[in-house]
């Protein structure tokens, strides 16, 4: 069993519920944006360290370590200002440590990791452009995209592409934070939601002086 996960953006609270309803898995896998949004990115990747999650860069994560992040919108990009004024230098050599994107084989499975798409790791792919094509650039077969922060499986029968949504700042109007199993060798795949505290994110992004609309929006799940 795999337990898949992505988009945590620094929501502590939020990981926390999701590990703790996750059931026994052999692997942990993260398809990016570990960062960004939410006030407790050391935590967050701390608890990565600790349970040796496999984790790949979102755009937020690449944009802390100082890539261009001019287009994000202001929300955003003050949350990344933020990031990179409290990471600890722990965090940024973890954060360095990363790759763009995971290919390996696992249970006899070609399993690949991007955040984006493939061809392009900041490109969206919402559920209704999902193409079996995306699996041929990698040769997967099973392929893993993040940072829409909308979760959905699509099955080919032999092969299959899915997002597990997102753990710390779900957008499909459903505010519960969203992870996804898989089971290889059975060929069973899941999405799971899981209630977390948002109360307490919301205090501590006062707190902190983080725009309190990035609080505001996780009641809602957009």
């Amino acid at each position: 069993m795999i337990g898949v996960i992505s988009d945590i953006h620094g929501n502590f609270p939020a990981l926390k519920a999701v590990l703790m309803d996750m059931p026994p898995v052999e692997l942990i896998l993260c398809a990016g944006d570990v960062v960004g949004y939410y006030p407790y990115p050391n935590e967050v990747i701390k608890q990565l360290q600790f349970v040796g999650a496999r984790c790949i860069l979102g755009n937020h994560d690449r944009a802390v370590l100082g890539e261009d992040y001019s287009n994000f919108n202001k929300y955003a990009a003050a949350a990344v200002r933020w990031t990179i004024d409290n990471l600890d230098n722990e965090s940024i050599e973890y954060l360095k440590s990363l790759s763009n994107y995971m290919r390996w084989k696992i249970s006899g499975k070609k399993v690949a990791v991007h955040h984006g798409a493939p061809f392009d790791e900041d490109f969206y792919v919402m559920p209704e452009n999902v193409d079996s094509g995306l699996l041929e650039y990698d040769g997967a077969d099973v392929l893993i995209l993040g940072h829409t922060h909308v979760p959905f499986i699509v099955d080919y029968g032999d092969r299959a592409i899915l997002n597990p949504g997102a753990v710390g700042q779900p957008r499909d109007g459903n505010p519960k934070a969203s992870y996804a199993l898989i089971d290889l060798e059975k060929w069973e795949f899941e999405i799971r939601r899981v209630q977390y505290p948002v109360d307490e994110v919301e205090k501590k992004i006062i707190d902190v002086g983080l725009p309190h609309f990035l609080a505001e929006r996780l009641y809602y799940g957009y």
